[in-house]
């Protein structure tokens, strides 16, 4: 655990519309792929079976995204085994996180609604992401807990609310 605040980086600024629309439509895919496990989960009635194939899919998109990128840039740097060694035990384990997040889109979105599940979400990530900034763990920079950052967690939460509630 770092004990300084770390600055944020800053990009130029059409570098960082980009990655903002790229994070907009990263959001919006979400609400696509409730809509796939949806379908999946009243085609096959069965959620593991529909984590099963929602993960194989993913995994088969992912290696063919790394066999392109692979073959377009072949000079990518490999870990070494001292690297390996090094990387926390916990750090691969992230897909497991993945795949909970998966089965609760699976089991209760269409519960909920979709606007309501991805509310209860983000508020989710977002109270979790604060005190993991604030203590600056998992590899972060640490970000302390400001009123404003404060702020907008209540705000989400109350967002969260307001589409539960109507």
């Amino acid at each position: 655990m770092t004990t300084t605040t770390t600055a944020r980086t800053s990009l130029p600024r059409r570098l960082m519309a980009l990655v903002l629309v790229f994070m907009l439509v990263g959001g919006a895919l979400r609400s696509v792929e409730a809509g796939c496990q949806n379908s999946l989960k009243l085609a096959l009635h069965n959620v593991f079976l529909c984590g099963v194939i929602s993960y194989a899919v993913a995994l088969t998109g992912v290696g063919l995204i790394f066999a392109v990128t692979s073959a377009l840039s072949p000079h990518r740097h490999w870990p070494s085994r001292a690297e390996l060694k090094a990387m926390p035990r916990w750090a691969p384990f992230g897909g497991l996180t993945g795949g909970a997040a998966i089965f609760a889109m699976i089991t209760v979105a269409s519960s909920v609604g979709v606007s309501t599940f991805n509310a209860l979400i983000i508020a989710g990530q977002m109270l979790l992401a604060t005190a993991m900034d604030h203590y600056g763990v998992m590899g972060f920079p640490r970000r302390r807990l400001t009123v404003q950052r404060l702020a907008g967690c209540v705000l989400l939460i109350a967002g969260s609310y307001l589409m539960a509630k109507y």
